[in-house]
């Protein structure tokens, strides 16, 4: 529950009139009940003339006074149906329940399949509305094939919808979305019935309300602003519940001045049309706002309990556990701890009686931040988990793999407290455990995305606390998060685990940042920042007892901002060498992807498969024009490199230059096996929220020249390492939202291979050239990835003009792989120290710092 969804449609999308007098009051009074179909003589045309003019008092007394006469049965049926109407708008559910219970008892009798239809779905409703999903979803099916038998297009839409909207309660988003696009289908295939094109409408709203919930949020507000950007169709509340969508999707995407501007223009149109449970959606997203981004406290509290008082009015309990939940964390932030319990409390009764999925989960993570304010940690960790298992209930049933891995978006919240509660329980409570459990909620965490891909079949699953001992090997795994603000490391051996606490996360993360910042405008990090980072990610002990120069594994788990922070420049605690000198360095996306990612098995044929120096800059996909513009300078020692790599490594290469080098290239050539896959190109990344990533190759035919990580992922890639020598094909896209495959290097780990060389910063096209010739020369030797790249960085180091860390420290590998060629015991050939010595003395005194586009190509297209 960390987005708020926008209203489900209109209420016009759970209706289905039938009569043309009924079609007159659905408009009047959007009802969101069905009106009796049967036509109206005498009383009954007297009642309904007076629902149709509002006086609802009067029409529900002259429905009680016939549902009591002899009048005909059908009559009878008709106004305790359309009482049953008057009573569900005025949120008197449980009259309306009893009184359309009796309606279609009669209905029954009476053997008019299409009469009982109506009044199923509208039972349904009731139920709904009541916080009894299953029992509506029942009675919702029940019309739906009743409108199916009589073929009944418009009616079978409109069900369709309301089994959406039970699906999205219960958290089962891939199901809503199956029904909603079957209902737009439908509607579409009604051509020019005069119910097509509100109901196809309805339908696409409701489908942005699922892309919403599983993270999707630039393709919610493309189809959000789609739809209201149409010349006609949408009435003043369809239009209403646009603005309400549209403004949650662009808080999440981080403007909440716009979006309080939407939810107050939906307000005024809502307040006028008199639709409670709308309102109290708008209210409520308005809170939101005041509360998480504008920072109005008293404004925002006021805003929750009208958008609640609302909710309980309109007898919505979705709204009302929505409204609950953030009510409560607002009291939780102002320290008003015993009113916080009150109200979680009250959101998780209401929760289980409604079976709202999102309900359950929020309000336990509530009660378990108000025990852990309390001091009661282990409460607290027991509440938390179990507000992750239910997140990882609806996690699980979701097919779509961009679905789950946006499902986790912004839950991480969750799963940094549960783990903040388990080391504070560890603290109290040494060796019962706990540290281990912690370890095993942060692998819970992170990039599940990736985990799922690498299980391709059956989905990996987040490794336990023995299973990463055993992985360990005879190295080191260093596991970073942050959770509640401090930053925490567990030290992962053979011989145990250790977790330690590190202090606040923000000073150490802000260095961090400092040294990233410098080192890639190509100056000097601090070495007070350098110092301070050494002190605080390396404590003594955490790289266990010496080892001999150079031979330890130690590998790197990184969070947030710690992924773009090159290791290897720290020096260990106690210790005067840089880590680059006493430990060979790789990178992971968590510990858990050590133990799944996939091993090679050196296919026969290719030792190289390169592509380079594209002809053409990329085609600029819709929506994404700044992707290839400016276009991006020619790669005049792409070629070169990739060259000097094959005869490098040995063995039969197949290299892909210029007008070649295509995405239709990669899809045949990648599945057929090689050892080394490079690419010496430009790429594309921009971090963030929506953010984008991806390799620059010659456009041709339908494929615009950018290979991005979903096309990536979908790889059957057969190799033993993937070299992307282009600018910042390292830097993570969304790390701590548990998402992977937007990055380059999680793709290609998902594809297949089992390591990834990437940079961190923008690189010069000629200095990385000279850089992958001395790292294929220590390749060709028989070294394996990591320890090839150590090598050759320490190799470069020491050479005139090398001796700035922002040369050569921006090249890191991730993941985890054997060596991709013969061992040889074969010193370095001279040719190769003269080769680059004299790249060397082209660049000059240049080479020390990043060069300018307008003298040196960068591998990035800015």
């Amino acid at each position: 529950m960390r987005q708020r969804r926008g209203a489900t449609g209109t209420g016009g999308s759970r209706i289905a009139c039938r009569a043309a007098a009924l079609l007159l009051l659905c408009a009047v009074l959007d009802v969101p009940l069905v009106l009796g179909a049967q036509p109206a003589r005498g009383p009954l045309d007297a009642a309904i003339e007076l629902h149709t003019t509002g006086r609802l008092d009067e029409a529900l007394e002259a429905y009680r006074r016939i549902g009591e006469s002899g009048a005909p049965p059908e009559e009878r049926a008709a106004a305790l149906n359309n009482s049953c109407v008057i009573l569900a708008e005025r949120g008197d559910l449980h009259r309306a329940l009893d009184t359309c219970r009796a309606a279609l008892q009669l209905r029954e009798r009476l053997g008019d399949e299409l009469a009982v239809a109506e009044t199923a779905n509208n039972l349904g409703l009731a139920l709904e509305a009541l916080g009894r999903p299953g029992e509506a979803a029942e009675s919702y099916r029940r019309a739906l094939a009743l409108y199916r038998s009589a073929d009944d297009t418009e009616s079978v839409v409109v069900v369709l919808g309301n089994l959406g909207a039970v699906s999205i309660a219960g958290g089962r988003y891939g199901e809503a979305m199956e029904l909603y696009r079957r209902a737009e289908a439908l509607a579409a295939a009604a051509g020019d019935a005069p119910w097509s094109a509100e109901q196809r409408r309805t339908a696409r709203i409701n489908q942005g309300v699922v892309l919403e919930k599983v993270g999707a949020y630039r393709e919610a507000l493309a189809l959000y602003r789609a739809l209201l950007a149409e010349p006609a169709g949408a009435d003043e509340r369809q239009r209403a519940a646009l603005q309400v969508n549209a403004g949650v999707v662009l808080r999440n995407l981080g403007d909440p001045v716009a979006a309080a501007a939407a939810f107050e223009e939906a307000i005024a149109s809502l307040e006028r049309l008199g639709d409670l449970a709308a309102l109290s959606n708008a209210w409520l997203n308005l809170a939101l706002a005041r509360h998480l981004d504008l920072e109005r406290p008293r404004a925002a509290e006021a805003a929750y309990r009208t958008a609640l008082e609302l909710a309980v009015r309109a007898g919505d309990r979705s709204e009302e556990v929505q409204d609950l939940f953030y009510l409560g964390r607002l009291l939780l932030d102002r320290e008003r701890l015993d009113e916080a319990e009150e109200v979680f409390r009250r959101c998780l009764r209401v929760s289980e009686e409604s079976e709202s999925a999102e309900g359950l989960w929020s309000a336990r993570e509530g009660l378990g931040r108000v025990a852990a304010r309390r001091g009661e940690v282990a409460a607290a960790a027991r509440l938390l988990l179990g507000a992750l298992d239910e997140i990882e209930r609806v996690r699980g049933a979701l097919r779509a793999p961009e679905w789950r891995a946006g499902y986790f978006g912004d839950k991480r919240s969750a799963y940094s407290a549960a783990v903040d509660a388990l080391v504070r329980l560890a603290a109290r409570e040494p060796g019962a455990g706990h540290a281990e459990r912690a370890l095993e909620v942060v692998q819970r965490a992170k990039v599940r995305d990736l985990l799922d891909e690498l299980g391709r079949g059956e989905r990996a699953r987040p490794a336990s606390a023995g299973e990463l001992r055993r992985r360990a090997g005879d190295g080191t795994i260093l596991e970073y998060f942050v959770a509640e603000g401090r930053l925490l490391l567990w030290s992962i051996r053979r011989e145990g685990i250790v977790m330690r606490e590190l202090g606040p996360a923000a000073p150490v993360l802000d260095a961090a940042a400092r040294v990233h910042r410098a080192l890639a405008h190509g100056d000097e990090a601090r070495d007070a920042d350098l110092a301070a980072l050494s002190r605080a990610l390396l404590p003594a002990g955490a790289l266990g007892p010496p080892a001999r120069r150079g031979g330890a594994a130690l590998r790197i788990a990184p969070d947030g901002v710690l992924h773009y922070l090159p290791f290897e420049l720290l020096t260990p605690r106690g210790a005067g060498e840089k880590l680059l000198e006493t430990a060979t360095v790789s990178y992971l996306p968590s510990a858990s992807t050590l133990a799944a990612v996939r091993e090679f098995g050196a296919p026969p044929g290719l030792a190289l498969l390169g592509f380079g120096a594209p002809s053409a800059p990329p085609r600029s996909p819709p929506g994404a024009a700044a992707v290839a513009a400016p276009a991006p300078p020619p790669l005049a020692a792409a070629a070169g490199e990739l060259r000097a790599a094959a005869r490098r490594l040995g063995g039969e290469a197949a290299l892909f230059l210029g007008d070649a080098a295509t995405e239709a290239r990669v899809r045949t050539s990648a599945p057929r096996g090689a050892r080394v896959l490079h690419f010496a190109t430009h790429a594309t990344v921009s971090e963030g929220a929506g953010g984008r990533a991806a390799i620059h190759l010659t456009p041709a035919g339908t494929d615009d020249g950018l290979l991005t990580p979903r096309e990536i992922s979908a790889l059957d890639l057969r190799c033993g390492l993937a070299v992307l020598a282009a600018c910042r094909t390292g830097a993570p896209s969304s790390a701590e939202g548990g998402r992977s495959l937007a990055s380059l290097t999680g793709s290609f780990l998902a594809a297949g291979s089992p390591a990834v060389i990437a940079t961190l910063w923008d690189v010069d096209d000629a200095t990385t050239a000279a850089f992958m010739e001395q790292l294929y020369a220590q390749l060709g030797r028989g070294a394996a990835p990591a320890e090839a790249l150590r090598r050759a960085k320490l190799r470069l180091r020491a050479e005139p003009g090398w001796d700035r860390a922002a040369l050569w420290s921006a090249y890191v590998l991730v993941g985890d792989a054997g060596p991709v060629a013969a061992r040889s015991h074969a010193r370095l050939a001279v040719a190769v120290a003269l080769v680059l010595l004299g790249l060397l003395g082209s660049l000059g005194p240049a080479a020390a710092r990043r060069l300018s586009p307008r003298r040196r190509a960068s591998r990035s297209p800015a």
